[in-house]
């Protein structure tokens, strides 16, 4: 017997599991150790070896996803899918997610306090402000190019 809503879980973990495998192994990818990360997380045995030895990114992070998307799906149906997501290291996937809440658009939010108004900066502006006397002297230590 199924529960509903279980599948859709499921799915989502493994959305979460697959950016944050693609994150990981773009690290390991440009620290040079791609395939010994891939074998520490039990991932590499599943894998070409002319594709691991070869160690292009884009190919590995293809077939790694799909490699640790059926290897989710098999724990889940044989009941050790924490421990399969132990060994990937992204246990903190089972826990619910929190979500925002966000306030329903019928409902009047109140300030908790006070809020202070912006105050604007007051000063003059000097170039405006000064004689023609004094422009003229200004502009005497500056060189006019044309």
């Amino acid at each position: 017997m199924k529960h509903s809503g279980l599948e859709e879980r499921l799915d989502a973990i493994l959305v979460r599991a697959a950016m944050r495998l693609e994150e990981r192994m773009r690290l390991a990818y440009f620290r040079g150790n791609l395939a010994r990360y891939l074998e520490r997380i039990g991932l590499a045995k599943y894998i070409d070896e002319e594709k691991l030895t070869k160690g292009s990114l884009l190919e590995l992070q293809d077939d790694a996803a799909v490699v640790m998307a059926y290897r989710l799906r098999r724990a889940r149906n044989r009941g050790y899918l924490k421990e399969a997501l132990d060994e990937l290291n992204m246990a903190e996937l089972l826990q619910q997610e929190t979500r925002i809440k966000t306030v329903l658009p019928s409902v009047r939010r109140q300030p908790e306090a006070r809020k202070v108004q912006l105050q604007m900066v007051k000063g003059e502006n000097k170039s405006s402000a000064l004689t023609e006397d004094e422009k003229k002297n200004l502009l005497k230590k500056f060189k006019v190019i044309k």
